[in-house]
């Protein structure tokens, strides 16, 4: 099945108008988390890097003190330096065994969607189907994109536009494997890769609107619209045979 942009945002149209105030919610959770596609692995754990930057900032004010303040920094900065870490740490739990169940029921609510009407409920499908194995595939998901991004940030994209079908795969078939959800993937966005860059591209206009009405028409239009394109994808690159495990549930 051939795809286009134009279908695509079409049939999102519909989708969203049919249940906005679900889609909005369902979104609004989603882009509290940092949404279901992009790299968002590789700005927040870089652990060194934070403490680096920390401990340089500390050195500049330390050579611009003296007496007491120099005494008193050197005190506080392996606290503080400690508490970052930690804060950190914390942050890249709640991604992984939060923010990543919820991309995948944030997923699975649009598909629902597609089809019938999505539940509030399906935002918590990932918390009671095989929620060990989606916090896995997903961790590795992630990982490796950051691992990839490392390479430069053209190598991260890759990998994440290979990878980016993942959350849609668990939101129909939890029990996939990380070889599997990832290897089918790739798969589905094999000669897809561009057009799905392409397909990101063309809500520029909209995000620039957003960003000028500080968020809200994000809020209430454009990331409902951009979730819905993103499960239309999903299901349109499903419908070529690619994906054996897709059900229109």
């Amino acid at each position: 099945m051939n795809w286009t942009r134009e279908q695509l945002k079409s049939n999102a149209k519909l989708m969203v108008k049919k249940n906005w105030f679900l889609c909005v919610v369902v979104s609004m959770v989603m882009a509290m988390i940092g949404g279901s596609q992009g790299i968002h692995f590789n700005a927040r754990y870089n652990i060194p890097a934070e403490y680096d930057n920390l401990h340089e900032a500390a050195d500049q004010i330390a050579s611009q003190l003296s007496g007491e303040w120099v005494r008193w920094i050197q005190v506080a900065f392996p606290f503080l330096a400690g508490t970052m870490i930690v804060v950190i740490l914390l942050a890249i739990a709640a991604d992984i065994f939060l923010g990543n169940p919820l991309r995948v029921g944030g997923s699975r609510f649009y598909l629902h969607n597609i089809h019938s009407k999505g539940e509030f409920e399906d935002l918590g499908f990932a918390f009671q189907n095989q929620f060990g194995n989606v916090v896995k595939v997903m961790f590795f998901r992630d990982l490796y994109i950051w691992l990839w991004s490392l390479l430069f940030v053209i190598p991260g994209i890759i990998k994440a536009l290979q990878y980016r079908m993942v959350p849609y795969l668990l939101a129909d078939n939890p029990e996939l494997t990380t070889n599997e959800a990832l290897a089918l993937s790739k798969k589905m966005m094999d000669g897809e890769k561009m057009n799905a860059l392409i397909l990101d591209l063309s809500f520029l206009g909209w995000n620039i609107l957003s960003s000028l009405t500080f968020g809200i028409l994000g809020f209430v239009w454009v990331n409902p619209y951009q979730d819905a394109t993103n499960a239309e994808l999903y299901m349109a690159l499903s419908a070529r045979g690619t994906n054996p495990y897709y059900t229109e549930s």
